[in-house]
């Protein structure tokens, strides 16, 4: 698995003078939806400030509703609400930059019409006008100009990390000369700095003409942030993102730093990862609002309003803290940077299988985990990092996330919640690929994590696809991990010795009820290296199972309609068959006859799909190679039964 892909769908927030809720917009007829965004229309092409701020208004109450949010973009209102990012008026540029920037967290295809519509253009135009040599007033009671900075520099995040246009604009404008002097925490606060850091983490990842800017301009104040003696969460927070950007300015490569750097940085993601999100948020669920029995939420009084809203604000700042740490973590252990002779257990490209030290035909092969600097596997280890992060994979209890998920202004911590364990999963999935076994438990522990994950996976019914994908993938490296080990002393791993039919009778349906194909793949694979670790302690218990596996795996190939999880459920069997020790079982479950009908199947789906992605690409293409070649070993193999 590659890096972590950072490119997520941020959940809305609400913006000051931006998003307005209405409990009657559902409601509205479709006529007056369109007299409502004709009116909207004419307000934001007036002269006066008070309709262009009202049309702005409603037009964020609207992007509410996907159908109105469809008919607003399709009719140019983006085009009209861009321009006013520098409109003379500050509450009209607030408005302006709180809905574009909602309207960027829909999803990345909004962020790509958003480009479309020339919204970068206008942002640009906004750094250029207002914030070249703007400095907060903090006699000043009106945050209209604070508030569009932080705005419009998060439009500019969620725009940099769906378009590489977006970053190509950033890169011609002025804007990284200006966001410099904004990394002044004594002269802009938390949020201005914080928004600042998320910016240049995306940002100047993989990108040359950002490092070059940055590092010369900012590399001594990025350093110094990480000095910050407070450990509080909005400390971290901005502590974690410095590190993150020292990182990514030095191409991704943590080993490349000092190693006081180094070790600053990773005591950093340490100590993030060591506040507790869970009871951070059960004690926030006693202060929240509660529903009626009408399921009407009673605000808060105004002197206990301000205290929930700080401590809202804080929990946002721990889980915003501890995901960039997770996916600083998951990407310096990614080993992108590997060759293909480290890909591991699962690589079925050669015929010769690894012998016990893990070298092909007496050449020495480096395992993944070997790649990783030595310093930085020393600091991962000693600060217990993989367990800090498997603890964000654990959820509030229900309660808990029933009482957020219901009080309008933590819905977001609900939210994120979920991304931070979906991220949290990722990164134990990167971890368990490139940690040494015995730092991370020995078979046992990995073991301990498969099943884990398999109760998120099997027995929570959760219809997050995100969690899903990632939960499945974990599974699956887990035991990737413990066969690697079993490769080298089987007798270590006897954990599956006893596993019988019921054991994974639930597996088995959840794969076959499962809608999403990147899923299937990852269930199909991880059945598959079960029975193969079964092979290793073959009795009675043992071959049913692997026969059962071997007919489902059969079974579901002759439905599957994608040819990538095709090929991943015959690569899975060549490689449980392509043991010696296998041939009695083969020959129980007619395997070569029933690859033979698969073959020309696989062929012509293969044929039939030319634009796959490189890693669909590359697995279709070798199964589809390697199963020909494979029925003709195993059919001689089998002649004599």
């Amino acid at each position: 698995m590659g890096k972590v892909r950072k490119r997520k769908a941020k959940p809305s927030q609400t913006v000051n003078n931006a998003t307005v809720h209405s409990s009657d917009e559902e409601e509205l007829p479709v006529d007056n939806k369109e007299n409502m965004i004709q009116t909207i229309i004419d307000q934001l092409q007036g002269a006066n400030v008070e309709e262009k701020y009202c049309g702005l208004q409603t037009f964020a109450m609207l992007l509410e509703n996907q159908e109105s949010l469809r008919e607003m973009i399709n009719r140019g209102l983006v085009k009209m609400v861009a321009p006013l990012l520098i409109d003379p008026t500050s509450s009209v540029r607030n408005a302006a930059a709180g809905s574009l920037r909602n309207l960027s967290t829909d999803s990345p295809k909004m962020c790509d019409d958003l480009m479309e519509h020339d919204v970068m253009t206008s942002l640009v135009f906004y750094y250029h006008q207002f914030t070249e040599t703007w400095t907060p007033d903090p006699s000043c009671k009106n945050k209209d100009d604070f508030d569009t900075f932080v705005q419009c520099t998060n439009l500019l995040l969620n725009l940099c990390e769906s378009s590489e246009l977006a970053v190509k604009y950033l890169g011609d404008s002025k804007i990284l000369d200006i966001f410099p002097r904004y990394l002044d925490l004594s002269t802009f606060g938390v949020d201005i700095v914080t928004a600042i850091l998320q910016c240049l983490l995306v940002v100047v990842e993989n990108n040359p003409v950002a490092i070059e800017k940055i590092k010369s301009s900012s590399e001594r104040q990025l350093k110094e942030l990480l000095l910050l003696e407070d450990n509080g969460p909005s400390s971290l927070l901005i502590k974690t993102l410095a590190g993150g950007v020292i990182i990514n300015m030095s191409g991704g490569n943590i080993s490349t730093l000092p190693i006081d750097v180094m070790n600053q940085i990773i005591g950093i993601l340490a100590k993030t990862l060591s506040l507790d999100h869970r009871l951070a948020c059960n004690q926030l669920s006693s202060n929240v609002p509660l529903c009626d029995p009408a399921g009407k939420v009673n605000p808060p009084k105004a002197t206990d309003d301000q205290v929930l809203e700080n401590q809202i604000r804080s929990v946002l700042q721990v889980l915003d803290a501890q995901q960039s740490a997770i996916e600083i973590i998951a990407n310096v252990c990614s080993c992108d940077d590997s060759d293909d002779s480290i890909e591991g257990p699962e690589s079925s490209d050669s015929d010769e299988p690894l012998d016990e030290n893990g070298s092909n035909n007496g050449e020495g092969i480096l395992l993944a985990e070997d790649r990783l600097p030595p310093e930085l596997l020393e600091g991962l280890i000693s600060l217990e990092i993989f367990d800090k992060v498997w603890a964000r994979t654990l959820l509030p209890p229900a309660n808990v996330l029933s009482i957020l998920n219901e009080y309008e202004g933590s819905k977001l911590i609900y939210k994120k919640l979920h991304n931070l364990q979906t991220i949290a999963l990722l990164c134990i999935n990167n971890m368990l690929l490139n940690l040494p076994i015995e730092n991370l438990g020995g078979v046992n522990g990995v073991y301990k994590i498969w099943v884990e994950t398999g109760k998120l996976v099997f027995k929570q019914n959760s219809d997050n696809f995100n969690v899903l994908e990632s939960a499945t993938a974990v599974m699956r490296a887990a035991l990737d991990k413990i066969k690697l080990k079993d490769n080298e002393k089987p007798t270590e791993s006897n954990l599956f010795s006893d596993l019988a039919i019921s054991d994974i009778e639930i597996m088995l349906t959840g794969i076959r009820e499962c809608q999403f194909p990147e899923i299937r793949t990852n269930l199909i694979r991880m059945i598959g290296i079960l029975a193969l670790l079964l092979v290793n302690n073959l009795n009675d218990t043992a071959s049913i199972v692997i026969c059962t596996i071997t007919e489902f795996i059969l079974e579901q190939a002759h439905k599957e309609n994608k040819v990538w999880v095709l090929a991943e459920a015959i690569d899975t069997l060549v490689d449980l068959y392509s043991e010696d020790e296998t041939d009695l079982l083969a020959a129980k479950v007619k395997l070569v006859e029933k690859l033979s009908v698969l073959a020309p199947i696989l062929k012509n789906m293969a044929r039939n799909s030319k634009k796959l992605p490189k890693e669909y690409k590359v697995l279709v293409t070798t199964a589809n190679s390697n199963l020909p070649r494979f029925i003709k070993y195993k059919k001689a193999r089998l002649s004599s039964f």
